[in-house]
């Protein structure tokens, strides 16, 4: 089994984590995973873009070459919907419903795209709105957005062990473990309906 994950944000929403996560997880598992991961100003609200890699063995360059990607994980709109071109004609666009315009686009005459030009893009059947920011601000600040869209993406493609992306998740940040593990279960009951 394969997965190819491209993740899109704006800096400070935790998409680099996503990615990290992701990836240890899938190598305790005994996986073969990698990332690589674009940033400018991220400390600045700027985009930040990455691509993961699962399988046995994953391919081989951690880029995902265009068309090929098996899910498209936004954590904000606009960023979002730029990742509908790395999708594959039957993978799935998993976006956060929040709306943070990026900080470069602030001093651009762009329009922000409404939720109905995202979709677009995607072709609707293909988009699964997440209200990502709602979901992480019920156990704590809206940077919890990473773990409510982790939690997604854990029901949706069950290709790495939940509770080993939790544990992963705890590691990777543990002065807020608690609070990510929690925002974690939040986006994956959000998706499968299932109590933890």
């Amino acid at each position: 089994m394969n997965l190819d994950v491209v993740i899109a944000g704006v800096g400070g929403q935790g998409v680099i984590t996503l990615a990290t996560v992701l990836t240890r997880a899938a190598v305790r598992e005994g996986y073969d995973a990698h990332f690589t991961a674009q940033s400018g100003l991220a400390q600045v609200g700027s985009p930040v873009l990455a691509h993961a890699r699962v399988g046995s063995p994953a391919g081989p360059s951690p880029k995902i070459p265009r068309g090929r990607a098996h899910f498209a994980v936004g954590l904000e709109r606009l960023e979002g919907m730029k990742l509908a071109p790395y999708l594959s004609p039957s993978g799935r666009a998993l976006l956060s419903d929040e709306a943070v315009r990026p900080y470069e686009a602030r001093f651009r005459r762009q329009r922000y795209p409404s939720r109905e030009q995202a979709e677009e893009a995607y072709g609707t059947t293909r988009v699964l709105w997440v209200p990502a920011r709602e979901l992480a601000r019920a156990h704590g600040p809206p940077a919890l957005v990473s773990a409510v869209m982790l939690g997604v993406l854990a029901g949706v493609t069950g290709v790495v062990e939940r509770d080993h992306l939790v544990v992963c998740l705890r590691e990777a940040l543990p002065a807020q473990a608690e609070a990510e593990a929690e925002a974690f279960f939040g986006g994956y009951r959000y998706v499968t309906g299932r109590d933890v």
